[in-house]
């Protein structure tokens, strides 16, 4: 690499536009940030890769215009041009873009709903050629439903019926069995 001295007033021109360039940065991505709508998490990862890509652009312009010395009108250039860009400019650079996100998302729309209405045209068709297989189904879900609630009823009523037969069986066994014991006891004060 060759050296090539470059004087301070271009190198403090360089680190102001070097600064600019950063602001810059820092609108787009407010801009995603605004339309991505991060949360806690993606605002302190996005900060955190704002913050090392701003850090490697100084660094390699520092390393390029002053050969890595670090001098204090250079630090001072970085400032006041971040300064001059988000006091002077940043406001119409991010009404712009917005703008121009803006009516890209509006086309992207426009071409969704142009491609989507022969999708819903053509489902809306379907939809009704297939409306008589629907009240068929509905039909026959109804009838099986009423035939499911049916076929509960007689059950309980066939259980409650067993346990009733069950119960008279037992009770003329027990009948029985208190005859035969009162029929004993009978005979046996005989």
């Amino acid at each position: 690499m060759d050296y090539l001295p470059y004087t301070q007033e271009y190198m403090l021109a360089v680190s102001v536009m070097a600064g600019m360039f950063l602001g810059f940065i820092w609108d787009i991505y407010r801009v995603i940030r605004h339309y991505g709508k991060f949360k806690t998490l993606g605002t302190i990862i996005g900060d955190i890769l704002y913050w090392i890509i701003s850090i490697y652009i100084s660094i390699q312009l520092i390393l390029d215009i002053s050969y890595g010395n670090v001098r204090f009108f250079i630090l001072l250039g970085f400032v006041a041009g971040a300064l001059l860009y988000f006091y002077g400019i940043s406001r119409y650079i991010l009404k712009v873009l917005i703008f121009i996100i803006d009516f890209i998302l509006k086309c992207i729309k426009a071409i969704y709903n142009i491609l989507i209405i022969p999708a819903k045209y053509l489902f809306n068709k379907l939809k009704s050629l297939l409306y008589p297989l629907k009240v068929k189904y509905i039909k026959v879900r109804d009838k099986t439903k009423k035939r499911y609630k049916f076929m509960k009823y007689k059950l309980k009523k066939v259980s409650k019926n067993r346990k009733m037969r069950y119960n008279k069986r037992k009770r003329k066994e027990l009948k029985k069995l208190e005859r035969r014991a009162k029929n004993h006891r009978i005979k046996e004060k005989n």
